[in-house]
């Protein structure tokens, strides 16, 4: 779950820095992100980006990306000026180390080629483990604002000084999975619409021209499921967590059959994952598939669960449950709902994520 690229001596970002460095910049390797809002003593925390971001996304496709930002509060022709200096320095790199990148592209497609099966890293995060760096800032005071009420941070510019300050930079996998050793099916009612997102990250994909009936693939039910309180331009975004279960569906014809034996594999884990930070799923993209569709109201509920519990082992399975499970006990709806799973009317399908994975190329 590494960098695809795998270069060495970091030639593209030290190589960028170095120059800058040498034209009176003062660059910095990482993005300074205070891990407390506002409060500088907190320190940095480095990581890697989603692939929402174009830093982040170039690496499903096994290809160099940076990000450079200038400072907001530079004046505009010193930004206008570094801006350009960093376009020559690139120039310049790829002038010394393009034919030896080009091959590491080509490798690194290689191997992505060969991923399944491999544990990948769908994102990563910053350990606990800090060490102390120096950060050129300002002199500053933290006090209560007498707008919100809050502590505000002040800076005073005409006192530029250098901090002591923790920095994050241990960079790890955060979730990881086995991909899948063949691919991804997706079934015939989501193909349309899928395979035009595909298209659009030039992600290969075939249709099945003819159906799978009884196949025997992996499936994905959530055992959690959450809803954004609040739209992200324009979707609602869901998180899930469960796992892959081997089970057995039908395909009719027409379903999309996404190999995994693709340069652009880690680019389909990404947006086929569900647990993936930017996922269809994770974008709304299969939101009915999470939301409740027929209820059993509480009075039904009741009488069902006292026709249930005459059966021992189901009595004695919500007793362990109520006595091992302090929020479930205390919930009335949770253990109603303990039944209503049971229940023949329960649909089998909620919370099911409708794209599969298959250890077998279909035919």
């Amino acid at each position: 779950g590494g960098d695809p690229l795998r270069t060495h001596g970091k030639p593209l970002p030290d190589g960028v820095i170095a120059r800058l460095a040498a034209q009176g910049s003062l660059p910095l390797p990482f993005y300074p992100s205070f891990v407390v809002g506002d409060d500088p003593s907190s320190g940095f925390e480095d990581g890697v980006a989603t692939p929402r971001f174009s830093q982040g996304y170039y690496q499903l496709r096994n290809r160099l990306g940076m990000l450079v930002e200038t400072h907001s509060w530079r004046d505009y022709p010193h930004r206008v000026k570094v801006t350009r200096n960093t376009i020559v320095a690139l120039l310049e790199l790829i002038a010394q180390n393009g034919m030896q990148w080009r091959q590491q592209v080509a490798a690194a497609d290689a191997r992505a080629a060969k991923l399944g099966g491999e544990t990948v890293a769908l994102d990563y995060k910053a350990t606990a483990k800090t060490h102390t760096i120096a950060f050129r800032g300002y002199a500053y005071t933290r006090t209560p604002s007498e707008v919100s009420g809050a502590l505000m941070t002040r800076y005073d510019e005409s006192k530029p000084e250098v901090w002591q300050v923790p920095m994050r930079d241990e960079v790890v996998p955060d979730h990881v999975v086995a991909a899948p050793k063949a691919g991804y099916l997706v079934p015939a009612a989501h193909a349309a619409w899928v395979a035009a997102k595909l298209d659009q990250h030039g992600v290969s994909y075939r249709r099945l021209d003819s159906a799978l009936p009884n196949a025997n693939v992996e499936a994905f039910r959530a055992d959690q499921s959450s809803f954004a309180a609040q739209s992200v331009e324009g979707h609602q975004r869901l998180t899930v967590s469960g796992a892959w279960k081997p089970e057995t569906q039908d395909l009719v014809k027409g379903a999309l059959f996404v190999p995994i034996a693709q340069p652009k594999a880690r680019l389909a884990m990404a947006l086929l994952e569900p647990q993936a930070p930017d996922a269809l799923v994770a974008w709304g993209e299969f939101n009915a598939h999470f939301e409740r569709k027929e209820y059993m109201e509480d009075y039904v509920a009741e009488e069902v669960a006292r026709e249930m519990l005459r059966d021992p082992k189901v009595k004695a399975d919500f007793e362990r449950r109520v006595k091992d499970d302090a929020e479930f006990a205390k919930s009335p709806q949770a253990r109603l709902e303990y039944f209503a799973r049971r229940h023949s009317s329960w649909d089998s399908r909620y919370q099911l994520y409708p794209v599969l994975r298959t250890d077998r190329v279909p035919r």
